[in-house]
């Protein structure tokens, strides 16, 4: 889906395209299109529930619960990891750093 959808919007090279998705098959999707990745773990699927359930959580709960999704999406191979998608400017930022010093995602 991810070449796809690039491919629908001319946005090539998919090493300089982001995937940002809330599962960990969407992860690996991205990371075989050749693309940067992002992990969502505050507000996707790999916290499995809704908003309103995430925010009666206890601190603790809440920070157990955040710490497992983000395991498993840096086992997934995830190059970066956020709580949800107003965190991704800084990501984006950083990436363009990144590409701008040679780097692209299959190398890291």
């Amino acid at each position: 889906m991810t070449t796809r959808v690039a491919e629908a919007l001319d946005a090539f090279p998919l090493q300089a395209c982001v995937k940002v998705d809330d599962s960990l098959p969407g992860i690996a999707e991205g990371l075989n299109a050749g693309c940067w990745t992002v992990g969502v773990t505050k507000t996707g699927n790999e916290m499995g529930l809704e908003e309103a359930q995430v925010a009666a959580l206890a601190p603790a709960e809440l920070a157990r619960r955040l710490g497992n999704a983000k395991a498993r999406f840096e086992s997934a191979g995830a190059h970066y990891i956020v709580e949800s998608v107003a965190d991704l400017p800084a990501v984006v930022d950083d990436i363009n750093e990144r590409m701008s010093r040679g780097e692209h995602p299959m190398l890291v």
